[in-house]
């Protein structure tokens, strides 16, 4: 089974609510997901179908009325639920000049009817149904007054749900929508996609990465790389420096890749071991392997340390190797340190005539880091770049911009990592 095209165990994916909401869950098997008041299902139940497909819940008239527990939401059963299934043909006006605000009293269907139809084996799209047949001057609104009616009406009695792929798109959009917009730094969609198209982000690169967003810019890298495959044969790492004593790449656990993909392809250093490594001789002179067959006839209390130093061990040889002897295809930033100090010792270990790609929620720091740049001949043409985009509302015979949209988006820094040319020398005539 693919996780990139189907619904599998122990996968993680995005929900779409009748709301207009996401929710992030974890297909676990034998278990159950409640949705709130848009119902509760097995996961067993949609195991195998498309991503992308969308899922009705709907209650058998015996599991509603055996339900003792009523604070506990009953889990119902799910059927794909078809296009035709939420059209409906009602004729409508050219205007709403025909319409008379009569209240309530417009509805025909009761609340008690309305209760006793979810109580029942009836859709939410039925009911819906039932309500516009109801309805005393559906019939004379027009198209777009329909359409809102409608889409209040599913946030109220629809009890569907899309299942869609987890992407770092959709991660992104879930975060901002959510509200933790200081998590990732106030970074927009179109800002992550210029980054990643700016900093030449492909398969079998070595790039160098600052993430301060919990792991979403090392999110979209491994999605850009590898195409969200855990069996990917391509090869590649990403190397991210880190303040803390560990990198926050929390984010990461929501991803398809195992664990041992992640170790594979995205290595951890901190700042103070990749500015300033141990030398090899240290490392030896602290610590020195022992041949396979006398490790394992170690005691079981020195067998642990043993390995646990030889962890170490490792660790170091891979610190000294990362900050002394590899060059990087790449340097993406998206950290609050301070820029005009950490970019440029960064940027020693870049390539010739690669990108240098810096975010930053606001502009000056980057503008503090392109004014550092421009004096310094390792650096061609430092720009500074911002991304707005207008979001439209479309719906059946309308067209028109949203009344408000999300402002902010930060900003980035590009330039190209060069090698200057030595200083001919001044010959005598």
């Amino acid at each position: 089974m693919d996780p990139l095209t189907q619904l599998a165990f122990n996968q993680h994916v995005i929900l779409k609510l009748p709301s207009g909401n996401w929710k992030i869950v974890e297909l676990k098997p034998n278990a159950s997901i409640s949705l709130g008041k848009f119902g509760a299902f097995n996961v067993d139940d949609i195991i195998g179908y498309p991503l992308g497909t969308t899922f009705e819940i709907y209650y058998e008239e015996e599991a509603e009325t055996d339900n003792r527990d009523k604070n506990k939401i009953p889990v119902g059963k799910v059927r794909v639920m078809t296009e035709s299934e939420s059209v409906h043909n009602v004729t409508s006006s050219a205007n709403n000049m025909n319409l008379v605000n009569i209240g309530n009293q417009v509805q025909g269907l009761t609340m008690e009817q309305i209760e006793e139809l979810k109580k029942q084996s009836v859709s939410g799209e039925q009911i819906i149904a039932k309500m516009i047949e109801a309805h005393g001057s559906f019939d004379k609104k027009t198209v777009h007054s329909q359409q809102k009616y409608l889409n209040r009406k599913k946030q109220k009695f629809a009890k569907h749900f899309t299942a869609e792929y987890l992407s770092g798109s959709r991660m992104l959009q879930f975060l901002l929508e959510k509200g933790d917009t200081q998590r990732v730094l106030d970074l927009s969609q179109e800002t992550m996609g210029m980054l990643l198209n700016l900093a030449n982000i492909r398969s079998n690169g070595t790039y160098l990465c600052v993430d301060e967003t919990g792991g979403l810019l090392v999110y979209f890298l491994l999605e850009r790389m590898f195409g969200g495959d855990n069996g990917s044969t391509e090869k590649g790492r990403i190397v991210v420096v880190h303040e803390n004593e560990h990198a926050n790449l929390d984010l990461l656990k929501f991803s398809n890749y195992s664990d041992k993909f992640v170790r594979e392809h995205v290595k951890t250093v901190s700042l103070l071991d990749f500015f300033e490594p141990p030398s090899l001789s240290e490392v030896e002179s602290a610590f020195t392997p022992l041949p396979k067959e006398e490790a394992y006839a170690l005691k079981a209390g020195k067998k642990n340390a043993y390995y646990r130093r030889l962890k170490w061990y490792n660790n170091q040889l891979e610190a000294i190797s990362l900050a002394t002897q590899v060059q990087y295809d790449a340097l993406v930033c998206a950290s609050t340190l301070y820029l005009p100090q950490l970019v440029p010792r960064l940027a020693e270990h870049v390539h010739g005539s690669r990108p240098v790609v810096c975010y930053a929620q606001f502009k000056e720091p980057l503008l503090e880091l392109a004014h550092s740049l421009y004096d310094d001949l390792r650096f061609l043409a430092p720009s500074i770049l911002e991304t707005r985009y207008r979001p439209y509302q479309t719906v059946r015979g309308k067209l028109h911009p949203v009344m408000t949209m999300r402002s902010g988006g930060g900003y980035l820094l590009w330039s190209h990592r060069v090698l200057p040319a030595e200083e001919p020398e001044a010959t005598v005539s």
